[in-house]
């Protein structure tokens, strides 16, 4: 994981993708912490990076940057450089989805003592008052009354992808316990009224751990 003291976040790039027939996931690896540390680490404003892998055998990448100039200037600069290329083609290009997430509420300290990301977009539900005052209200009243019944949640963000899309984002200590907290999410009543903002056929959620 690479993490860098550059003071408060505003934006996080979350990237999905499989990996090409044939290639040896340990490889995989190995290319995405060369380009993490030769690439990302010189980036100005990338405050942390995480690799990630989900148990379907898919994998992540979740980059987060201190303001929106900032992880375009990196986004820009990824295809040139020579650690790139040795990974970019290793993934299925069709299977690739890339979010730049636009933290709401302000902007965040790089969380810590996590190894499991929790990272689910959903739209507003259709035909349904909606404000982004009212989610961050319901978001808020979630990290009051809910999480703090679990030491293992390190962070809780909410993002901003498109004018219909938004992102919700859990940083865990373990991948069992992100899992616990939402099992327990969907059924308390601090967490209902974010619930109830969200069309449920739009919903696409996972949990993502640390491999580098």
């Amino acid at each position: 994981m690479l993490k860098r003291d550059l003071g408060p976040v505003g934006i996080m790039g979350f990237a999905r993708y499989s990996l090409n027939n044939g290639v040896d996931p340990v490889e995989f690896v190995a290319a995405a912490r060369e380009w993490q540390l030769s690439f990302l680490k010189k980036q100005p404003g990338i405050a942390m990076h995480c690799l990630l892998g989900n148990l379907r055998g898919e994998f992540a990448d979740a980059i987060l940057a201190t303001d929106q100039a900032s992880f375009i200037e990196m986004s820009q600069s990824h295809s040139s450089h020579p650690s790139s290329a040795p990974l970019m083609e290793m993934l299925d290009s069709g299977s690739i989805r890339l979010a730049m997430n636009t933290l709401l509420g302000g902007t965040k300290s790089v969380p810590s003592g996590f190894s499991c990301i929790e990272f689910g977009t959903f739209q507003p539900k259709v035909g349904a008052l909606f404000s982004e005052n009212d989610m961050m209200a319901a978001s808020s009243k979630i990290e009051q009354e809910y999480l703090p019944r679990f030491k293992e949640a390190k962070a809780h963000f909410m993002g901003k992808i498109d004018d219909k899309t938004y992102s919700e984002i859990a940083f865990v200590e373990t991948s069992g316990a992100a899992r616990e907290i939402c099992n327990g999410y969907v059924s308390d009543p601090n967490c209902l009224p974010l619930l109830e903002q969200f069309e449920p056929t739009s919903v696409d959620l996972d949990f993502w751990h640390v491999l580098a």
